[in-house]
């Protein structure tokens, strides 16, 4: 929270004295962020009709369009029923990697819309992914 903080203050204090760019870079280092760019193939994923009890897995892949690496600080899901797994290392300039989530449907009958926050070094604010699911009940047996 001390970071996002610190990082909106440089933020509008570069942009109030009407700073130039090469200032307002020297403002994001010293906040910590680099010049990664995340991009996205798609921000979003359907799953379609799944039966209750399955796990299902998708891969938002991304590329770093920035000039900087990029590092994934951390990746948030908005339910326990979803997991997700970052890179481990840095994603160099040009590169592309994947963020893959896991929805776990037991006991989460009907329309299921999730989200995904994601944290790098290269912004201030996070990206965030969704997903949706319609999850039938598991037929008696």
């Amino acid at each position: 929270m001390k970071r996002i903080l610190s990082i909106l203050f440089l933020s509008a204090l570069a942009m109030s004295c009407n700073s130039s760019e090469s200032e307002t870079q020297g403002a994001m280092s010293a906040a910590g962020l680099q010049n990664g760019k995340i991009e996205f193939e798609e921000m979003s994923h359907d799953f379609g009709e799944i039966t209750e009890g399955e796990v299902v897995s998708h891969a938002f892949k991304f590329k770093n369009t920035g000039t900087d690496p990029l590092d994934i600080i951390s990746v948030n899901v908005s339910c326990g029923c979803t997991v997700a797994s970052k890179p481990m290392g840095s994603v160099g300039v040009g590169q592309e990697d994947e963020i893959v989530i896991e929805f776990n449907s037991k006991g989460k009958v009907g329309e299921n819309r999730k989200s995904v926050g994601v944290i790098t070094n290269g912004q201030d604010v996070p990206s965030t992914l969704n997903f949706t699911a319609t999850v039938k009940p598991a037929e008696a047996e």
